[in-house]
């Protein structure tokens, strides 16, 4: 073998492990109580994930990465639902055309989320069972 051949192997290889360890993250992420698959707008772009519930906070997880923090924690009692809506046109490519987008205001900005309707009803049952603040 030559070094190239070596070096693209490697490199191969590396790149299968990582696609392995990501999908073994979702899935066991996804396998927890609580957890129900989402996609959280930042700009114009939606970042696919998986919602958490843990306590009183919704914690949101990147679909694509191994980090194992969230990227996102909305606190019970600090979320307000601005609105429901079902994707615009321009978003009919990224977000499938069931889903609930969800805007909500929380600590003085605006969130958006995509959730099945299941996952949305289950959403709004967390923050109305939070005790007020």
């Amino acid at each position: 073998m030559h070094t190239v051949d070596v070096i693209a192997v490697c490199v191969a290889v590396v790149i299968v492990v990582c696609c392995a360890a990501i999908l073994a993250r979702q899935r066991q992420m996804l396998r927890g109580t609580g957890a129900v698959p989402m996609a959280m707008q930042r700009g114009t772009r939606w970042l696919y994930g998986v919602g958490r519930y843990i306590g009183s906070e919704l914690r949101f997880y990147r679909a694509l990465g191994v980090g194992t923090r969230p990227s996102r924690v909305l606190r019970q009692g600090h979320v307000e639902v601005v609105g429901r809506r079902a994707p615009h046109d321009s978003e009919r490519g990224s977000l499938p055309a069931t889903v609930v987008v969800v805007e909500c205001r929380t600590d003085g900005e605006t969130v958006a989320f995509a959730l099945g309707e299941s996952a949305f009803t289950g959403f709004v049952s967390w923050l109305e069972s939070s005790a007020p603040i």
